[in-house]
């Protein structure tokens, strides 16, 4: 397998893992929820190695660079249920720790199973000094 591939596989199993409040596709709790975030160095130097997406504690996008790099962004979607969920950015690897990093105005799309669109959260800007495997963490609720 590609890491290409793994990376693809590791965000469809992310996607699954949006569900996991209970709801079920089909009920009136439901929603499909689209996710962006974007995570840099702040002093811009190419540090990160490593960098998860984490949706209600489960990997929903992994990066790996080839390269390590000074951004990325992440974006993923799937289906969860009414109440409260956590989204996380993890700087899993870095080439040298601790580094300060920001994680600029997260957004989340909430739409009914139709695709309607029905609101869209927008989340604070945070910056954190992060040793590896710290995180950036946000609570939200549909």
């Amino acid at each position: 397998m590609s890491l290409k591939q793994a990376s693809l596989a590791v965000m469809l199993a992310g996607m699954w893992a949006l569900g996991c409040s209970g709801s079920s596709p089909t009920s009136s709790g439901a929603f499909m929820l689209v996710l962006n975030a974007g995570v840099a160095n702040t002093a811009m130097a190419a540090t990160i190695t490593e960098a998860q997406l984490v949706v209600d504690g489960a990997t929903a996008v992994v990066f790996l660079p080839a390269a390590p790099a000074a951004s990325t962004t992440f974006s993923t979607s799937g289906q969860a249920g009414t109440g409260p969920h956590t989204m996380a950015v993890v700087i899993t690897g870095q080439t040298t720790t601790p580094n300060s990093y920001t994680v600029a105005t997260p957004s989340i799309q909430v739409f009914d199973l139709n695709r309607t669109l029905l609101k869209t959260i927008m989340l604070p800007t945070q910056t954190a000094v992060l040793a590896t495997g710290g995180s950036i963490s946000y609570s939200f609720s549909l």
